[in-house]
């Protein structure tokens, strides 16, 4: 799972919950207001 590397609260809990997490620098996306979700794929099945 990605997730932003300025919720390290959320990765902590993600992680305790036994998902795989890895923590990514999007500060200049959020900037613009953005998020991991603007940056995600979907794929379908």
């Amino acid at each position: 799972m990605l997730i932003a590397a300025s919720a390290p609260r959320t990765a902590e809990l993600l992680e305790r919950r036994g998902l795989a997490v890895t923590a990514v620098d999007i500060s200049e996306f959020e900037k613009l207001e953005g998020c991991v979700t603007c940056l995600s794929v979907l794929i379908g099945g």
